[in-house]
Parts: structure tokens; sequence; C-alpha cells
């Protein structure tokens, strides 16, 4: 692995959005995110009640019930305003120690079900149902592989929940669950490029669950499937700029699921640019404000609140910090200086950690050097993290009791922490 940053939008891919009514039955769409990507507004919900928008990225408000029946989220316990260490105590203490001591993997919310979160691919995966107080290993058959790279899990709104987690080698890429995590079959093939590395970035369409897009790690490309991750095809068009790799590519909601299933937002690491394309990668562009930017190494976020983008990234013409575009990519500004890997956020506010694939870095690199704003990200100012909280996130999920937006973080060598805004 070498050297990188987290966005989000509204519930699965990450910005902060207003869950939908219920409806006739169908789940409620969300954001991608996250650790997180961008978000959509969360849509319809049927006999589970509404979903709140919110995953690697930006929390909502929960949907309310329809016609289901009057669903009542249940509130989120812990102390708001104060970062609190979840890591389940039966985590492995080899994912926290040493050189290969990279933390849990990712951490997503299922789009659905605001309750829940995954996080794992680095040789487990766990689930809670409480807002990530408390975590549960889940007795998968087979136990995907240990891969500590980028964000190799990847969770949709199905019912039950589907889950993909990358494979470390070979023709067949993605062990897919269609039962919320307790078994997977391998499938992903990969026809144009059968020798391609692990799939490093996975984020599922907002509204569509069979609809999903990817890096790979350290390769320059990414790719695009429409069957549920079964076969991929590449998508790096006319105008991909040479030289990065890993990229994290994001859905960008549009606001209509025709265009937001081809509008995408991509980042790479080590060199290129972050770019974006509106034909499902037919053609890619260079949005001004942002020419050079780069992801640190193995980590990115992007962050949606309706037309507003933040993304945090290094190496750009204009500096090292968090970018904010208020026209859904086109044009971007710098509003906050300094380190930046994962940023997030809420309709009050906004957050951003440093952070990158360095197991034992710390303090010793700089520390997660935690910033925070109101929105609309005008004014940023150094927040405050415990004394354990040395390094920043992989990834960061959010999520919504319908009162307080809650992230949790899974942060490289430290565990999970968790947050209850006031």
């Amino acid at each position: 692995m070498k050297t990188a940053i987290v966005v989000a939008t509204c519930l699965a891919f990450g910005s902060a959005c207003s869950g939908g009514n219920a409806g006739s039955g169908s789940p409620a769409s969300a954001g991608s995110a996250g650790a997180g990507g961008s978000t959509t507004t969360g849509g319809s919900a049927g006999a589970t009640g509404g979903a709140s928008g919110t995953s690697a990225g930006g929390a909502g408000n929960a949907g309310n019930a329809g016609s289901g029946g009057g669903v009542v989220l249940m509130p989120a316990m812990g102390t708001p305003g104060v970062w609190e260490k979840v890591t389940p105590p039966d985590a492995d203490p080899a994912l926290f120690t040493g050189a290969s001591g990279f933390g849990m993997g990712n951490i997503v919310t299922d789009p659905a079900r605001p309750t829940d979160l995954y996080v794992g691919g680095y040789g487990s995966i766990w689930k809670s149902t409480d807002y990530g107080l408390t975590w549960s290993k889940l007795n998968s058959n087979p136990n995907p592989p240990y891969l500590p790279l980028g964000h190799v899990l990847a969770v949709a709104g199905t019912t039950p929940a589907t889950l993909w987690m990358a494979n470390v080698n070979g023709a067949q890429h993605v062990f897919k669950s269609i039962d919320g995590g307790l078994t997977f079959t391998l499938t992903g093939t990969i026809p144009e490029l059968p020798g391609a590395a692990s799939l490093y970035s996975i984020v599922v369409d907002p509204n569509d669950a069979t609809h999903l897009i990817t890096g790979l790690h350290e390769q320059d490309q990414v790719l695009e499937s429409t069957d549920g991750g079964v076969t991929w095809r590449v998508a790096s068009g006319t105008g991909w700029p040479a030289g990065g790799i890993s990229w994290f590519p994001f859905f960008i909601d549009t606001g209509d699921a025709a265009t937001t299933s081809k509008t995408w937002f991509a980042i790479a690491q080590n060199g290129a640019s972050a770019v974006m394309t509106s034909d499902a990668g037919k053609t890619w562009t260079t949005p001004k404000g942002i020419e050079k930017l780069q992801h640190p190494h193995g980590d990115t976020g992007l962050y949606q609140i309706g037309k507003t983008l933040f993304v945090a990234g290094v190496a750009a013409t204009s500096g090292d910090g968090v970018y904010r575009s208020t026209d859904l990519g086109v044009n971007w500004t710098r509003v906050a200086q300094g380190s930046g890997g994962v940023v997030w956020g809420s309709p009050k506010n906004l957050y951003v950690m440093w952070g990158w694939a360095c197991a034992g870095c710390g303090l010793k690199d700089g520390g997660p050097q935690y910033q925070t704003a109101p929105q609309p990200g005008d004014t940023w100012a150094m927040g405050t993290v415990p004394d354990g909280l040395t390094w920043g996130p992989n990834s960061v999920a959010a999520t919504s009791d319908g009162t307080h937006a809650i992230f949790v973080g899974s942060m490289w060598a430290t565990g999970l922490w968790r947050y209850v805004e006031p």
C-alpha cells in the first residue's frame, strides 16, 4: 500500500438529507458515502418506515412511517459532543498493533435502516443495530479474506441487506451476500482485465442496488457493474487523466435517478487529478478549482448536501485542505487549509480528519488534525479529541435517530470511535 481521504452525501454515500415518508412498501433509497461516498435523498420506505439520510458522510433526519404503521426509531445513547471509543472488546488485538494494525476496515450505514451499521474487510465483518454503540461479529460463511485496502465493503438497503466484499485476487473479484452477510458467494469477473488487482473502493448507486462502481488497488482504472457485481466493465473513457492509481469514485445525487446513475466524481492517489463524468465514464473532465487534487493513501470521502459537495485532499494546485462546490461539482473553492483525509457532515456542521493507511503513525505524523465548521463551511476551527484518538479514519459512517446526527469512524489502528452531535 502507498500514500491518502473520505466524502459523503445522503444515506448510502454520505450526504445529509431528509428521509422520505413511507410509501407503498419500497425500501428507502439513501445516499452513498463513506466512507465514505456521495448520498442521495432518502426515498420512500414501506413497512420498515422511513430511512434517515447518511452513510460515509452526512446525517439526515429519520423518515416517518406511512401506511405501513408508525415505526419509531430508538434514541441514540451516548454523550453528545464527545468522541467515545466503541471498539468491540472481542475484536482481534492484532488489528490495532504492529505494522499490519490497520484497524477494522471501512464502515458503512445500511441505507434503509438508520440503526444498522457494518464495518469490516480486514479479516472479519461486524454489525451494529444501535447506531454503532455496540457490535457483533457476523458468522459469515465463508468468511471473506483479510484485505487491508481502501473501501472494500459496500452495503445496499435491500431486504435483507446486500453486502459486497472485495476478494484478494483471482478472476472473481467480489464476495456477495444477499442475506445480510450470513453467506457469501464468490463472483465478479472483469472480462476486459482478467488480471486486474483487487477492487478498492466499492460504492452502490443510491437508487439502484444492482449498479456499482469501484477503483482498483494501485491500478489506473474505474469500473462499473450493472448486474449487482457479477460482471464489471472499464469506465475510464475519453479525458481520463494518466498518472493516478487506487481511484475512489462516488455517485453525485443530481436529484434525478437517471442522471445520478451517470454522474460520478473520482479522485486518485499519487497523481492525475480529481475528475467528473456525466455519461457513466464515457468522457471525463477536470472541474475548475481542484486541478491535481488527490487523496492520501487508503482513504477519502465525498460529502454532499443538496447541490453542495465537499472533498478533502492533497497536492492540489491551490493547496491541501477541504474544497467546496455549490454547483454539483462544476466549480470548487478551498474553504479549509491543512491536512485533510475524510470530510463528513450534518445539516448543522462539517467535520474533517487527517489520516492515511499507516498503521503506527498517530501523533508522530501529526495526529488526526480534527477541524470543524458550522454549515455552510465558511469558517473552520480546530476541534478536540480524546487522548486515545491519535489517528484519523479510513472512513466515517453517518446516521441519525431523528434528533441527533451520529457519526462512527473506523480509525486507522485506533479502533472505532463514535460521536453524537449535540
